[in-house]
């Protein structure tokens, strides 16, 4: 694990910073500071791996030096240490028997979410309650740690059954036994938090069942008379288990077929991200040092601010779609727009909403739907039609925000499956707030423009005004979308058609789709997504591609994207791919759409570069796969992105309360560039 090092260069007197796998340690204690400067004070990197390097001290506030004695980081936060008392849940299993070789404790994989200068002890054993550990002089090891913070999760071997050795009373002895703990623990003047047991993969029917409630309610009710922080362990995993079924925890979680309490690696990282992503809320100081996500690679030309534009949805409906396009100005208004969504259905979308920001994200208007101008419209038989994968942007020669997405249409709040679909189209008007009604781009009468939309798409516009769309089409009586790259025109008011380019094609799956355009240094790079893997070509004129292939990494490895969208960040000297994949520990995720990503394209080998890849928004449980890229301006890019707040079966609504605490919160990713 990386360890931050901080000496003194007493010859340049300035700060320095290495970033090792050394520990700092103070030879000396640091005397009271002389009248002329402070004593010298030696320091050493220790490391059985490396040579040692020691510096003197320069006069310095005694704060500073005072920090360095006592292990602040260069944060200026406190390096804690934590240690853990548990069962085999959360024990770190060095030999793992060969019937599960892949066994392991969610305390083993908690260092994984921690930030380096955190130090985790774990002295958890298997077969434990709460009365075994301290008469085997475990808690005895705990308390010499000299910790910052203890978590403590017993309870399955507390249990009726279990002996005499180890069984407890929820009721009585279970909860003294906390209470002594606790005590015991803040006598050495440290922290106690306590956690409810995970819960067990056993199913009824087809649900998850518990008997370990008692339990969990004894540890809560202990936490709330002793004020002392509870990680709600069992509520989570049961949740959690709960909602991805029987097969899957199980197949994914479990160290084998029958074994319905332990975990494997991977179930037992997914644990322990529950019990870090609980503790940043119930223990606050500890938040810096908790990283859910890796931090943008050393040396990014760029650092990112995650915004939340809005949170929080009633089980029924959810927000998807947030795109958004900025208007220019000394601070640019950046209009977002994005629509509900009936999670009862597949795709069944609502009348187009908007808001807008001022002052970059700080503050938003209140959310208007735009019910008249870009609503659903009835069309005979009974079908409704509506204008959705709506995307605006800046249209520089007009002045004018253009949004362009296309059509989609039901029977009975059910997607018809063959259906025309239109190229649909609105603009903004400033002054008013208010878009014009949705209207669809006049195409030739051919079979071809049949099923013809461009929902989700990134578009260019040219020096001259012209609009290079692409868009994917079929004929009704296809198999597979095609995708071209649509000429057009624009004056401000409306959006007319004047050609094409050449059609790609794949025939796999549904074919290609959902195009994203974008130019760089004088060249045009088109992405397209497939069922089971995403693509791009390259063209000279915008028009007219090379031949399409797979999004690999350099390295020659598959990207891991399929079935979504993958979208573009074109900079002057360099250009960026915003994708999800899967590979990500992400498995429990829709389509693996979750994490969104960033890294640079090599436009000589057309791959992703690994090393600079990051996480743009976290995952939450929920997918983020329809996304999109509005430039703010020169030094700022946005990713905008929903919590789509539909999952996998058997389970296909997440529910308001879910494991990791998805909310459809609507989140622009600010990237800022240096």
């Amino acid at each position: 694990m990386e360890r931050r090092a901080f000496y003194l260069d007493s010859k340049s007197r300035k700060r320095n910073f290495a970033i090792d796998s050394h520990l700092l340690v103070a030879r000396h204690f640091f005397p009271p500071l002389k009248k002329n400067g402070a004593s010298p004070t030696e320091w050493e990197c220790i490391s059985s791996r490396a040579p040692r390097h020691t510096g003197r001290s320069v006069p310095m506030q005694k704060w500073i030096l005072f920090a360095l004695a006592t292990g602040l980081t260069t944060s200026g936060m406190a390096a804690p240490k934590l240690v853990l008392a548990g069962d085999s849940t959360v024990a770190t299993v060095s030999k793992p028997r060969k019937d599960r070789p892949d066994l392991a404790g969610w305390g083993q994989m908690l260092p994984d979410f921690l930030t380096p200068e955190a130090t985790v002890v774990n002295h958890a054993r298997g077969g434990t309650s709460t009365k075994s550990f301290r008469a085997l002089g475990l808690w005895d090891r705990v308390l010499a740690e000299k910790p910052d913070y203890v978590l403590i999760q017993f309870g399955h071997n507390d249990q009726p059954g279990k002996g005499p050795d180890r069984e407890t009373d929820p009721a009585g002895s279970y909860r003294e036994n906390l209470r002594q703990f606790i005590r015991e623990a803040r006598a050495i003047q440290a922290r106690p938090v306590l956690v409810t047991s995970v819960a067990r993969r056993v199913y009824e029917n087809g649900r998850l069942t518990s008997s370990l409630g008692p339990y969990a309610e004894a540890v809560k009710a202990v936490a709330s008379e002793t004020g002392v922080p509870v990680v709600d362990l069992h509520r989570t995993s049961f949740l959690l288990f709960d909602q991805r079924g029987e097969k899957f925890s199980q197949q994914t979680y479990g160290p084998s077929a029958e074994d319905r309490t332990h975990f494997n690696s991977e179930g037992a990282r997914m644990v322990a991200r529950l019990v870090a992503e609980q503790l940043q809320r119930v223990v606050p100081e500890l938040a810096p040092h908790i990283r859910l996500a890796p931090p943008p690679p050393a040396g990014s030309p760029f650092e990112i601010k995650l915004n939340t534009v809005t949170r929080g949805y009633d089980g029924e409906t959810c927000w998807v779609h947030p795109r958004a396009g900025a208007i220019p100005g000394a601070t640019p208004t950046v209009v977002l727009t994005m629509q509900k969504l009936l999670m009862s259905g597949s795709d069944i979308f609502y009348a187009l909403n908007d808001t807008r920001t001022g002052d970059l994200g700080q503050t938003w208007s209140p959310i208007r739907q735009h019910d008249d101008t870009l609503g659903r419209r009835q069309e005979p038989g009974g079908v409704v039609i509506a204008a959705s994968d709506f995307t605006p942007k800046w249209h520089a020669q007009s002045g004018r925000l253009l949004g362009i997405g296309h059509t989609v249409r039901y029977a009975g709040d059910k997607v018809m499956h063959n259906r025309p679909r239109e190229t649909s189209w609105s603009v903004y008007d400033e002054t008013t707030r208010t878009w014009s009604a949705w209207d669809t781009l006049k195409l030739p009468d051919e079979a071809k423009f049949f099923n013809c939309g461009a929902g989700s798409v990134q578009r260019v516009d040219l020096d001259n005004g012209e609009i290079l769309l692409p868009v994917y089409l079929k004929a009704e009586a296809d198999k597979y979308y095609r995708v071209t790259v649509l000429r057009c025109a624009f004056d401000g008011k409306e959006l007319r058609y004047l050609g094409q380019g050449g059609e790609l094609f794949l025939e796999s799956g549904r074919g290609v789709y959902e195009p994203s355009l974008t130019r760089f240094q004088g060249r045009f790079y088109l992405t397209l997504r497939n069922d089971t893997d995403g693509y791009v070509a390259v063209s000279d004129d915008g028009l007219n591609y090379g031949p399409i292939q797979p999004w690999r990494y350099t390295d020659g490895e598959s990207l891991g994207n399929y079935n979504t969208q993958q979208h573009w960040i074109s900079r002057p000297d360099a250009l960026y791919l915003v994708y999800t994949r899967k590979g990500a520990r992400n498995d429990h995720v829709f389509r693996h759409r979750a994490p969104l990503f960033m890294a640079r394209v090599d436009v000589e080998k057309m791959a992703v570069m690994r090393g600079t890849e990051t996480v743009l928004v976290p995952e939450r449980g929920a997918r983020l796969g329809n996304f999109a890229i509005a430039e703010v301006s020169e030094n700022e890019t946005w990713v905008t992105v929903a919590e789509w707040m539909q999952c996998m079966s058997p389970n296909v609504i997440i529910p308001p309360e879910n494991p990791f605490g998805a909310d459809n919160s609507v989140f622009s990713a600010r990237i800022l560039w240096r």
